[in-house]
């Protein structure tokens, strides 16, 4: 399979069907970026750009992973899904993610999943400038973790992604394992938008002739 290309000038402004920028997440949940990204880091589930307020609330208040996947599952609307083929959509949004992730970390390639596990596990503070750039790697910590069936480790119970591709367990990929992925492809094509957005007013600052 080829590499996969993305220009992420071609993304959607409205990528996502976007909820609130990260700022207004924050405050409707009541949230810091530390408390943010401790949930993602734990459980794999995306909080940037993605999920409402209320829902993000929801997550904090719930410690068990199978309660978050229920949460996630009553409100489906945050997958931005509809083809009533969840595992098929997961499955090539994994696909998606690990080049999206690329872009957004900046991860050397040679370093691959380590890398991803390092700038996910990246302590995020009320003192960054863009906290929502880094919570919105924190799910890749558990997404990569080290998962190999033939040495007899079990299955992992948050998203794994060496768990679908060396040895593809389906039962791993329940209904909120299929709206974690979809909605991770999602958080990182958002976060890409918003930093072309970035760059574009620079230039358009410094330049106002730049198209």
């Amino acid at each position: 399979m080829g590499q996969l290309r993305l220009d992420p000038r071609r993304i959607p402004s409205d990528a996502g069907h976007v909820r609130g920028e990260p700022e207004a997440q924050l405050v409707g949940a009541g949230a810091t970026p530390e408390e943010l990204h401790r949930l993602a880091n734990d459980s794999g589930i995306p909080v940037s750009w993605v999920a409402p307020a209320h829902v993000l609330r929801h997550l904090l208040d719930t410690g068990d992973h199978d309660a978050r996947l229920r949460v996630l599952a009553d409100h489906q609307d945050v997958a931005a899904w509809g083809d009533g083929h969840p595992e098929t959509a997961a499955c090539m949004a994994l696909l998606a993610v690990e080049e999206l992730a690329h872009q957004v970390s900046r991860v050397d390639r040679s370093k691959k999943h380590k890398g991803f596990q390092d700038v996910a596990e990246a302590v995020v503070s009320n003192d960054d400038w863009f906290p929502q750039g880094q919570t919105v790697l924190s799910p890749l910590f558990p997404l990569y973790a080290q998962y190999w069936a033939h040495k007899g480790h079990e299955v992992p119970e948050r998203l794994s992604r060496h768990a679908l591709v060396h040895s593809i367990s389906l039962g791993h990929l329940s209904k909120g394992h299929a709206i974690v992925a979809i909605m991770l492809m999602i958080s990182l094509l958002r976060e890409l938008q918003e930093r072309c957005d970035e760059v574009r007013d620079d230039m358009h600052a410094n330049d106002p002739e730049v198209e």
